[in-house]
């Protein structure tokens, strides 16, 4: 039997559905995603009537208040029974190409944990020079790089814009709640390859408090619908957008001909270090934990490494790293599969290319997966980074001094975002600072690398700072202060997940 989805949200009483037309495409599986076509009569009244929302219900009510209200949301979505998500876990491995197991363990499970209230960023503004060292903020460290200039500002926004790039789900979600921090309605452009979790979430928010609710409408439209979107950025205090080079250029035109603040997060480069302190009887631990780096959502995030370097010098080499690295990718590969965007032709691409250079001599060692679901490729021919196919393709590289790492980082220091880190502490710090130096943002714990801590900044600037005030610092995190206790617990977390799935698909088949 067929299912139509919803892939919009605004409040019903504003009567605006009687004078639209929809679009409906059918996706497979029986699914049919339900979009309007927006005029900009009914935009008009959508925007007044979250403006109207914001001020009788957001100017009333305390931040505990919103915050108790966005707790029960995100329990019942904790919830595997709940029907918010149990619509999503049929639908949402169709539209996205991710597996249910990916979508049910690495996303909800572990995605709703950032938005519970207690760790949700209630810091206020955090004054640079008291942070030109590595000091403490949350359960970790940052830094602040560069001199204060604010070039905006602006501490009541009234209206709030996203355009939410489809390789992050939950991301809609995120935004929603960000807003409601500093009292703001909110729109949400939700992407054409994800338009379901907004909606969905944004009607779980009306299930728990119909008022908060009718602040945030989700509206899917193409990038190419220029209309919709010059009407909103009109309306717009400031507008966040995520995506690769063509969204930053055509939105940044966009921004600057309505003079609108436009914070932006683009295409970024990611990768994994391993100090040979970690490269001892620990090797396979660390294989372990990098291979769920690799395997959570299918390196499509910018936070996914694409590269590994591996410190030479350690009782386990580089290249036999590796090995162990993709006997480790087969285990979470079963636990956590790819879903129908498998990306065959990029790892079948990846595993040739390798493979001829193995052939021709080239100091190169390939470890392919039997089902081509992952590759692993270990490579001395070339001291570059180098972008991956992605789909779960990864080379591991030998460095002399992970101390170097920084130095060749530097020419591409603007695209830097996350580095995946098992270093001991006594050298992650000089690490981490020379890293914060070339551009790098946020330094994590091996296997957390697409998890991120609400009190991380994100791309060197705190997501709810951002929304009120630009300035020129560029703020770098490490997300632990003992390291040693991070990747113990990284490690019971990502055996957990291995292990559930694992056994629940041996129960399955009996």
């Amino acid at each position: 039997m067929g299912r139509t989805i919803d892939c919009f949200f605004w409040n019903p009483n504003l009567g605006v559905e009687d004078g639209l037309d929809f679009t409906y495409e059918e996706v497979g599986n029986g699914i049919t995603l339900k979009k309007p076509i927006f005029t900009i009569d009914v935009l008009e009244k959508i925007i007044a009537g979250i403006k109207k929302a914001r001020q009788d219900y957001l100017l009333n009510h305390d931040i505990p208040a919103v915050l108790d209200a966005i707790d029960k949301v995100n329990a019942l979505w904790m919830d595997p029974g709940y029907k918010g998500r149990k619509i999503a876990r049929d639908v949402l491995p169709t539209v996205t190409g991710f597996s249910v197991e990916m979508i049910e363990s690495w996303g909800f499970d572990y995605f709703f944990d950032i938005l519970k209230k207690e760790n949700l960023p209630l810091l206020g503004k955090l004054q640079p020079n008291n942070f030109r060292e590595f000091s403490s903020l949350g359960d970790g460290l940052v830094k602040a790089y560069g001199k204060s200039y604010i070039h905006h500002s602006n501490y009541q926004p009234e209206v709030i814009g996203h355009i939410c790039a489809g390789n992050i789900l939950g991301l809609a979600a995120f935004e929603m709640v960000m807003d409601k921090l500093v009292d703001a309605a909110t729109w949400v452009k939700v992407a054409s390859e994800e338009p379901v979790f907004g909606a969905l979430y944004a009607k779980s928010i009306e299930e728990i408090d119909p008022s908060l609710a009718h602040t945030i409408t989700v509206l899917p439209f193409g990038s190419d619908n220029t209309m919709v979107q010059e009407f909103l950025f009109s309306k717009s205090d400031i507008v966040r957008a995520t995506g690769g080079e063509n969204a930053r250029k055509n939105l940044s035109e966009l921004a600057e001909k309505y003079k609108v603040p436009l914070a932006g997060h683009w295409h970024k480069f990611s990768f994994i270090t391993i100090a040979r302190e970690y490269l001892d009887s620990q090797a396979r631990e660390i294989a372990e934990l990098a291979s769920l780096d690799v395997c959570a959502w299918d390196q499509q995030g910018c936070f996914s490494p694409q590269e590994i370097f591996a410190e030479t010098g350690g009782s386990v080499s580089p290249k036999e790293f590796a090995k162990l690295l993709a006997e480790e990718m087969e285990t979470t590969s079963r636990a956590l599969p790819k879903g129908t965007n498998s990306g065959k032709m990029q790892v079948l691409d990846g595993y040739y290319q390798y493979f001829t250079k193995e052939m021709m001599g080239e100091p190169v060692k390939i470890f392919p997966s039997p089902t081509h679901q992952w590759l692993v490729i270990y490579d001395e021919s070339t001291t570059n980074f180098e972008s991956s196919p992605l789909f779960r393709v990864i080379r591991v590289k030998p460095i002399s001094d992970i101390m170097e790492i920084p130095k060749r980082a530097k020419p591409i220091g603007t695209f830097l975002q996350t580095v995946g880190v098992a270093i001991p502490h006594d050298r992650l710090i000089p690490f981490a600072d020379a890293m914060g130096e070339a551009g790098a943002t946020n330094i994590r714990t091996i296997s957390g690398m697409t998890l991120q801590k609400a009190w991380e900044p994100w791309d060197g600037r705190f997501p709810l700072n951002e929304l009120f005030e630009h300035d020129a610092i560029h703020w770098v995190s490490i997300d632990t202060r003992d390291i040693a206790t991070e990747i113990k617990t990284a490690l019971q977390r990502k055996r957990s997940i291995v292990n559930k799935q694992l056994s629940r698909k041996k129960t399955l088949k009996k």
